[in-house]
């Protein structure tokens, strides 16, 4: 699954390489690998900077 916005993407590179960070934001650190998988190659400077909430 991408990433659908810069902040996720942030959260989720700072999920798959910390251990810390993926524990106190409730993320499993396979799942961000997972993100940071799926994007990889990918630009994520055109994606939005945060998106609504509730949003699927």
């Amino acid at each position: 699954m991408p990433v659908r916005s810069k902040a996720q993407n942030r959260l989720m590179q700072a999920a798959a390489h910390d251990p810390a960070v993926a524990k106190k934001t409730g993320v499993p650190q396979k799942v961000a690998k997972g993100f940071v998988a799926e994007t990889h190659g990918k630009k994520v400077s055109k994606l939005p900077e945060h998106t609504k909430k509730g949003r699927k």
